[in-house]
């Protein structure tokens, strides 16, 4: 049997990994853009795409609709009890429902995703993992947005972080036990991390309960992956082995725990010790987290 060649080796490697597996379409534009293409033409290509995968998958369409039915709904009543709390209910309101459309609409977009993602196989709906996580994105706004307005932690504020925060436990489980694992659900989850943790971790902050050195950390653990894997997919000109590694998901324990417990250290008598404790273990788990990435990271060439 003929060995395979570098890249075709690599991208075997990929795979058993857990990796996602190449997305042909996404490698095909990129490769155009590197010989010259425009980023309009890179757009527009994106954009029919998107339009011929709604075409071809009408059951998603629907399903789709629907979760973004339910979600304006919770968005206005979500707006209104913040009002209740003293956040301007207009501004609660738009912004909520707003961000809940810009997330379903990437969703549309990105409906070719919606793909096992290392067989490629069709995967049969978007399901509920996937709106879990939509919603741990769509949180961050109204959890900045407390954090803004008022001067500590609400009663809405508390059961919008611990949703969102059992969201990122169950959301993986739930996509496996469903079989509904798909391409959406890896693209989707990092980056509405980097948002859900980075308001909690920013509202915290500002309320003087959390350090603003650790808050800004926090910040720079969830986008740097996402800012630096976005430039690394143009300088490459293919797609990125996206996966979940063992020590990403630590980090997120830890600094989930260390968030959880700085807002516990209001209600209840939490030891000093305990509270730099964690934040050392979060931080940690943050650096060995960033460094597994950048290791695992291909070069640009």
């Amino acid at each position: 049997m003929t060995a395979p060649a570098p890249r075709a080796g690599a991208r075997l490697e990929e795979a058993r990994e857990g990796a996602m597996a190449p997305n042909p379409f996404l490698e095909d534009q990129l490769s155009a853009l590197h010989r010259g293409g425009g980023f309009g033409s890179f757009a527009r290509a994106f954009w029919d795409r998107a339009r011929e995968n709604a075409e071809a998958r009408p059951g998603l369409v629907r399903e789709l609709r629907v979760a973004r039915r339910l979600g304006l709904v919770l968005a206005v009543a979500t707006g209104l009890v913040l009002g209740a709390e003293g956040v301007p209910v207009l501004v609660a309101a738009w912004a909520l429902g707003l961000t809940w459309l810009l997330l379903t609409g990437w969703t549309w977009a990105e409906l070719g995703l919606v793909r096992h993602p290392r067989t490629d196989a069709p995967a049969p709906r978007i399901g509920p993992a996937n709106v879990m996580t939509l919603f741990r994105g769509w949180a961050a706004v109204p959890v900045a947005l407390v954090g803004i307005y008022r001067p500590g932690p609400t009663v809405a504020w508390v059961v919008l972080c611990l949703l969102a925060g059992f969201t990122d436990l169950f959301d993986g489980t739930v996509a496996i036990r469903l079989g509904h694992e798909s391409r959406l659900g890896r693209v989707l989850d990092p980056v509405l991390d980097a948002f859900f943790f980075s308001a909690a971790a920013f509202a915290l902050a500002r309320w003087s309960l959390l350090p603003a050195w650790m808050a800004a950390l926090v910040a720079l653990r969830y986008f740097t992956p996402v800012i630096g894997g976005l430039a690394l997919l143009f300088l490459r000109g293919r797609s990125l082995p996206v996966r979940h590694t063992p020590w990403g998901q630590r980090s997120t324990f830890a600094t989930a725990l260390a968030l959880l417990v700085t807002w516990l250290a209001t209600r209840i008598t939490v030891p000093a010790w305990l509270l730099l404790a964690l934040y050392a273990v979060a931080v940690v788990n943050m650096a060995l987290a960033l460094g597994g990435i950048a290791r695992r990271a291909p070069r640009a060439a």
